[in-house]
């Protein structure tokens, strides 16, 4: 389906419009505050997430929110996100941003195994380089985990959710940080210790637990405090600690790189330049390819006021000072311009626990419905349907019973895990549990008919990536009686007709 017309006919004729030609077509994320929807221009093909914040039910959100805009317009870069715009509707806030189809870092992750080390390798440089990036403009994320970090057409990682950012440096003079936020088991210590802290000390020790949760599938320890075993036994350098998980499923070389970069003090921690020098790093440096997997060319960055579909103002502010380009849902097409689509819709805080706000993308469309492992990469996207480009997903599965019967058997199994039932709406099954550290874990099961089948469409709400993707594990073996297990087909119209809105 690599014309215009099989872009056109992927958009369900009756899903909701936002503006003239804009169709909402499905859910990419959701949190405490507001939701992410994925927008597809109706003549166009062209796909942009829409972040959504409902300042009416949330006002404590509105000085955040601002600060997030105007953080996020600063920055233009390959590995961090781009941001086209902001339109405010009364008190509904939305943002215009980069749709990733490849959606988290965390769906590459495999439960308590993790990923190929040459794969780990390579997102770790860019997320460093993303984060070096960052701290060149004077800006502090303060959040980095997987859940925060996309992948896009190209696999190419992409740092998101700027919701706890905060500028650090300022015409040459830094500032220190008091802020306690972020997500525990990524925290620095000295974030944790009632004091002042760098900021980059700190973003980069987030690296470090990202790089350990990509090369063993788990995360070293609940948060690093004097109340937490394993990083005391850390911090003392232990002679135990070498036998335990998660050390033990990573080289040594890449052990010499951690304890440098998890160093307890934050002035003997490495820096990003220490970092790259690193042997595990140096040894494997090579020239970025960002080329499309499409034609072997590098798309145009241009912007052309006069292209895009002449259609009602969209947003309300864009930086039109730098040009950005977003992939269209068939790879074989030339690249629109996301902003000369938007051109003629265009004019031109600092404190929140991050687990009030869980946005996220959806998983890697290499991963089939009925799942190939999390760690399989496959580069080109060239061959993938519009539809399949929307619809794959790690986290879906598709049974072969009715859709009464589906729902279900959903709520026997959630009886035998112990999961509670947060809400029950047509076809929607909201349920809680705790994760391994005690914390909220919220998911949701969408049930859509297919046509000949039944997709279940598993969602994380809010809590640990990791241990939403252990859940839907258990999940899966709990449907195991139902669940497809042979090649599959459907209409496109009732796919279509189904996504998850």
């Amino acid at each position: 389906m690599p014309g215009s017309n099989s872009t056109r006919t992927m958009v369900d004729p009756a899903a909701p419009e936002f503006v003239e030609g804009w169709s909402m077509v499905q859910t990419l994320g959701e949190g405490a505050f507001g939701e992410v929807k994925l927008l597809i221009n109706r003549e166009s093909g062209e796909a942009v997430a829409l972040k959504m914040v409902d300042l009416h039910k949330h006002p404590e959100a509105e000085t955040s929110v601002r600060k997030e805009m105007l953080i996020h317009k600063m920055l233009k870069h390959p590995n961090i996100i781009k941001f086209f715009g902001s339109r405010r509707e009364g008190l509904m806030q939305y943002m215009f941003l980069e749709y990733a189809v490849g959606g988290e870092l965390f769906d590459r992750i495999e439960p308590d195994v993790g990923m190929p080390s040459d794969q780990a390798r390579r997102y770790f440089t860019e997320l460093i380089n993303g984060v070096h990036y960052l701290h060149s403009r004077g800006v502090a994320h303060r959040d980095i985990k997987p859940e925060n970090l996309l992948l896009d057409v190209n696999d190419t990682i992409k740092i998101t959710d700027f919701g706890l950012a905060t500028i650090f440096r300022h015409s040459k003079r830094e500032r220190m940080l008091d802020k306690k936020c972020g997500t525990r088991p990524y925290m620095a210590p000295e974030l944790l210790a009632e004091k002042e802290y760098l900021a980059q000390p700190a973003d980069l020790w987030s690296c470090g637990i990202v790089l350990v949760a990509m090369l063993a599938g788990e995360l070293p320890w609940d948060e690093p405090s004097s109340k937490c075993h394993e990083y005391l036994i850390w911090k003392r350098r232990e002679a135990s600690y070498l036998g335990t998980s998660p050390w033990t499923k990573v080289s040594t070389c890449v052990l010499s790189l951690l304890r440098r970069l998890l160093q307890p003090t934050s002035a003997q921690r490495f820096t990003v330049t220490q970092i790259r020098e690193h042997s595990w790093i140096a040894k494997h440096v090579t020239t970025p390819d960002i080329r499309h997997k499409s034609n072997g060319k590098t798309a145009p960055l241009t912007v052309s006021p006069e292209s895009g579909p002449a259609s009602k103002r969209i947003c309300s502010e864009l930086d039109n000072s730098f040009p950005v380009c977003v992939e269209r849902m068939a790879c074989s097409q030339p690249q629109p311009s996301v902003k000369a689509a938007f051109s003629q819709h265009l004019t031109a805080a600092d404190d929140l626990d991050t687990d009030t706000l869980c946005f996220s993308q959806p998983a890697k469309p290499d991963h089939l419905l009925l799942a190939s492992s999390p760690t399989t990469t496959n580069h080109d996207n060239s061959s993938a349907t519009p539809l399949q480009r929307l619809v794959r997903r790690m986290t879906r599965v598709l049974v072969n019973c009715s859709l009464q019967d589906t729902i279900k058997h959903l709520d026997e199994l959630f009886d035998t895990l112990h999961y509670r039932t947060a809400a029950h709406t047509p076809n929607i099954l909201t349920v809680s549990t705790v994760d391994r550290r005690g914390a909220p874990l919220v998911m949701k099961a969408s049930v859509l008919n297919m046509g000949a089948h039944i997709l279940v469409d598993f969602r994380l709400s809010k809590g640990c990536g990791l241990d939403f993707k252990r859940e839907f594990v258990r999940i899966k073996e709990g449907l195991a009686h139902i669940i497809v297990t042979g090649p599959v087909t459907w209409s496109l119209a009732n796919a279509t007709n189904t996504l998850p809105a």
